[in-house]
């Protein structure tokens, strides 16, 4: 099994806390990571046990613009509905690709979103068309940097470099894959340097039912290369409500 996976995609399941400054793991703790196909299968299986829906609002400090939103997560869909904008996303995740759709309203025909919109921003936000389609944890080239704890919980660490036909605006993609929930604790785009450019991260969680655990605020942001844990802009996704069931059936 070898799914592809995104940033945002991977969030709405993630258990997650606050992440703290940069910091490399140890290398002599390398060879404690598992084999990548290990750690796909793992993420891809708790992918399947999704239904649910979530209400809430996405924010920009720079533009001061907000967007009621609405997300939607069956197994291995999720549609984000902005409530009052003609723009509907749906990303699937099967084993060999992620297909990333998007739509003006539930009455209108799912298309394709083209790869050269992958760099544009969805509604003025911190947020790319590339945050939700970017399926970093299938390139061929990933490499095991060891183990880290961030808030008290322990995660592998690894690095993910693009291919020549892997559409990506950074050389290099970092995560941290929490050793207890299978699930991104944090992630960061890297520039050439191996500085961090733009950073995906869980502030807090919530339960619904009992039994999912998701992102009650998260957070994205574009980061000052120069300087530690600096952000030029950032995005918040707040979760007010999460019921469970979706709506969505496996061919919806």
């Amino acid at each position: 099994m070898n799914p592809a996976l995104r940033f945002l995609t991977l969030c709405a399941w993630a258990v997650a806390w606050p992440a703290l400054a940069d910091t490399l793991p140890d290398p002599a703790t390398k060879s404690q990571v598992p084999p990548l196909t290990y750690i796909q299968a793992r993420i891809y299986t708790r992918l399947k046990l999704a239904d649910f829906t979530l209400t809430g609002k996405m924010h920009s400090d720079k533009t001061h613009k907000s967007y009621p939103i609405t997300i939607r997560t069956h197994k291995y869909t999720m549609v984000y509905e902005f409530n009052d904008q003609p723009l509907q996303l749906r990303v699937e995740i099967a084993a060999d690709k992620i297909q990333l759709d998007r739509r003006t309203s539930s009455t209108d025909t799912w298309k394709p979103v083209p790869t050269s919109d992958y760099s544009k921003p969805i509604l003025d936000t911190d947020i790319t068309y590339g945050d939700l389609a970017l399926d970093f944890i299938d390139w061929d080239d990933i490499e095991p940097l060891g183990t880290d704890t961030i808030k008290t919980l322990p995660a592998y660490v690894l690095n993910a470099h693009p291919g020549p036909n892997d559409p990506s605006e950074f050389p290099t993609v970092r995560f941290w894959v929490s050793k207890d929930y299978w699930a991104f604790l944090r992630i960061d785009g890297l520039n050439a340097k191996g500085q961090t450019m733009k950073r995906v991260e869980v502030q807090s969680v919530m339960t619904i039912a009992g039994k999912y655990t998701v992102f009650k605020e998260m957070k994205i942001s574009y980061m000052e290369p120069d300087k530690d844990d600096i952000a030029s802009s950032t995005t918040y996704i707040d979760i007010d409500n999460g019921t469970e069931g979706s709506g969505l059936t496996d061919t919806k």
